[in-house]
């Protein structure tokens, strides 16, 4: 590709709007994949991929820093 810098640019630009949506209360429900798909990613992986390439986490991990949500996890001390 001639200019690499476009695709990083195009990518960084269709990357805003699933940054919003991640940290917003009203799609706080909305599974990773349909904000993926709402930003125009076919596929969740290939998201996942270049958003962490992009911000250095997850979407998942992105919307839990951003939110304070708290793992669903049970902790391994509890029974």
């Amino acid at each position: 590709m001639p200019w690499p810098w476009l695709e990083q640019w195009v990518i960084s630009e269709r990357l805003e709007a699933p940054c919003r949506l991640l940290t917003s209360p009203q799609h706080a429900g909305l599974p990773v994949s349909a904000v993926a798909t709402r930003c125009g990613f076919t596929s969740p992986s290939h998201f996942t991929r270049r958003f962490r390439a992009t911000y250095g986490v997850t979407p998942r991990e992105w919307r839990r820093h951003r939110t304070g949500e708290v793992s669903r996890a049970v902790p391994e001390d509890r029974p």
